[in-house]
């Protein structure tokens, strides 16, 4: 006991030990002085009751404080949670908006693009069109509505704007393509005008999205911020409190060393008063931990669904840029490989009928191609399909029977039609983790991938096709007229400047006309077709094979002089002359041509004067008796 006191009293000294007779001396006050010490005992009784008041009064007031701060701190934490998910809530309720709208302008564009294509307009289509315009603009009504920076509103604006460049350029292509039958010209607005205005709509669309997920990032670090100042401030209440409760301690200890019970009790009562506190503050800090590694979670699921959507958005800004479907599988396969281990992109043939191979990453699980479609089960369902160990899924024959595997095919769709499918093996969607959160995330990143591939892959056929069709004849296969003279002025500039000859062969179907009036148009475009082939065939990587127009052809040979270029000319009508040609089980009548010949530089330096100068040879050839060859003066 003597020794706890020197411990809680510090300063206090102990008093030297007395006899007994000592102690009995001093404890048995004499008659003359018990007044007086039963006087002293009150007044120490009394101020024992004081000091016992005061401190009573003191550590109540302590633990009032301690309450009040831990119910401040609770209050601060509760409030910014509640704050940071009522912002996440109306953020993520915009980016709802923004991808619903998305999604929606991406139905009308993939029906106009079938609009195009069919050329033609189902009442089907149309209503659908209308549906999804109706509700884009239900969708901008709601953005607006919820707008709460000028910042977010300029970017709805812009998204406004680039719409309607967007819908003005399509409504005007449909006008053409479905009430002036314009086609031809439709196509044209719609490769010029609607597509890089799809582009910027959907670019607009990104921004806006981007504009959500930077205030989401924001809220949580404004809230993160406010967290970790409550903790600091509760630290230093904490300490501060630690600090008053110490100087309390010490006052009273120094006040009440004549009655140690009375201390010992009140230093009992204060042990269990701070105990209790301390498991409160234990209690309230494990709470808050757990808090914390539930704040933690919730962030690190925003991040990572925030990094999802900006590698889709960078996969789609990728996929626009590409010029080819080359450089599209390239970019695909880099994104693709960053979330799944292994996997291929199965595209079908131009015939339809097989599946082949065009890109894959990682230890794919497929087989060498080409494959029939009906090999895969997402084709035949038109959904996806998950096959695995623990499932009782068939495996797609296209993909290598491994037990412990675990296949996902998704079908490509885009415009209403098929395009393939995109085959994944990823042991992490099977098994225990397959209804998981992740495996689930992973299903739908998969399925938007897929949309998106799908629907840059079409864009980009579609684009080839048009661009084959402006630059080709459709009957014979060859360089239609304009491609020739473009090809023509390129050709001459390059051999100016190399000092290079350039030799043009100008040929006419001898008799064509009777030729169509005996046998009729479809011999007529019999014969076409085999010249075009024949010309395909002879003529030399660098030279350019064209079909100049009706019956007459052109030809451009870069680095051919003008004797060279004759001994040409005179091989292709040989060959033409033998060319022998069956329709409906008869030989057609044998087929001659008239060649016109002229040179760069002998015949002029402009592409006008050289086919000139060969189309005036070709009528002295036809003049002189035709089947024959003549060089131009």
């Amino acid at each position: 006991m003597d020794h706890i006191v020197e411990v809680a009293e510090g300063s206090i000294r102990p008093a030297p030990a007395a006899t007994d007779s000592q102690r009995v001396a001093s404890e048995a006050p004499s008659p003359d002085n018990l007044p007086n010490a039963i006087s002293q005992r009150k007044l120490a009784l009394e101020d024992s009751r004081r000091l016992l008041i005061r401190l009573g009064l003191s550590f109540a007031l302590l633990i009032l404080c301690m309450v009040g701060l831990g119910w401040w701190v609770g209050w601060r934490v509760i409030g910014a949670d509640q704050r940071l998910e009522q912002s996440l809530d109306e953020r993520t309720a915009k980016l709802q908006l923004v991808y619903e709208a998305l999604h929606s302008s991406t139905q009308n564009s993939r029906i106009t693009m079938q609009i195009l294509l069919q050329k033609s307009a189902t009442p089907e289509l149309l209503a659908r069109r209308a549906a999804n315009t109706q509700k884009i603009s239900g969708l901008f009504d709601a953005l607006e509505k919820n707008c709460d920076s000028e910042q977010e509103r300029q970017l709805l604006l812009a998204v406004k704007q680039t719409r309607a460049t967007y819908v003005g350029s399509y409504l005007r292509a449909l006008k053409l393509l479905l009430e002036e039958k314009n086609s031809k010209l439709a196509e044209e607005v719609m490769l010029k005008q609607t597509t890089p205005a799809l582009f910027a709509y959907h670019n607009a669309w990104n921004e806006l999205a981007e504009f959500e997920l930077e205030q989401m990032t924001a809220a949580v670090r404004r809230a993160t911020q406010r967290d970790l100042t409550t903790r600091r401030i509760g630290l230093l209440l904490q300490w501060l409190g630690a600090f008053l409760a110490a100087v309390i301690a010490v006052f009273t200890t120094s006040r009440m060393a004549e009655d140690i019970k009375l201390r010992m009790r009140m230093q009992e009562e204060v042990g269990r008063l701070n105990t209790k506190l301390e498991q409160e503050v234990a209690k309230r800090t494990d709470e808050l931990v757990r808090a914390q590694a539930q704040l933690r979670e919730s962030l690190a699921e925003t991040q990572e669904y925030a990094k999802e959507i900006e590698a889709i958005n960078e996969l789609v800004k990728l996929l626009q840029s590409c010029l080819t479907l080359d450089e599209a599988h390239r970019q695909a396969t880099c994104v693709l490989e960053g979330f799944f281990p292994s996997g291929a992109v199965l595209m079908l043939n131009p015939s339809r009928n097989l599946l082949d191979v065009v890109l894959s990453w990682g230890t794919a699980a497929s087989k060498q191609g080409p494959f029939p479609p009906e090999s895969c089960w997402a084709l035949r369902k038109g959904q996806l399909h998950l096959a695995g160990p623990h499932s009782h899924n068939p495996v797609c024959s296209h993909c290598d029977d491994i037990p412990a595997g675990c296949h996902l095919c998704i079908p490509m769709m885009a415009q209403g039609d098929s395009l393939g499918l995109l085959s994944i093996d990823d042991p992490s969607l099977c098994g225990g983790n397959a209804n998981s959160h992740q495996a689930q995330g992973k299903l739908k990143l998969a399925t938007t991938l897929a949309e998106q591939i799908s629907l840059a892959f079409a864009n980009l056929m579609l684009r080839e096709t048009l661009k084959y069709q402006s630059v080709r004849d459709p009957l014979t296969g060859l360089f239609n007229r304009r491609h020739m003279e473009e090809s023509l002025e390129r050709e001459l500039l390059r051999a100016a400047r190399n000092a290079n000859p350039v030799t043009v062969l100008m040929l006419d179907i001898d008799h064509f006309k009777p030729f169509n009036d005996m046998f009729g148009h479809e011999a007529g475009d019999l014969l076409l077709r085999e010249l075009g082939s024949l010309f395909k065939s002879q003529v030399r990587g660098a030279d350019i094979a064209c079909r100049y127009g009706g019956e007459e052809f052109l030809l451009i040979m870069a680095e051919t002089d003008l004797e060279l270029g004759r001994q040409r000319a005179e091989c292709l009508r040989q060959q033409v002359a033998g060319l022998q040609l069956h329709y409906h089980g008869e030989m057609l009548r044998r087929i001659t041509v008239s060649i016109g010949v002229a040179g760069f530089p002998q015949h002029g330096h402009s592409a006008a004067e050289i086919v000139n100068a060969a189309d005036v040879a070709l009528y002295q050839a036809k003049r002189a008796g035709r089947d024959r060859v003549m060089v131009a003066e």
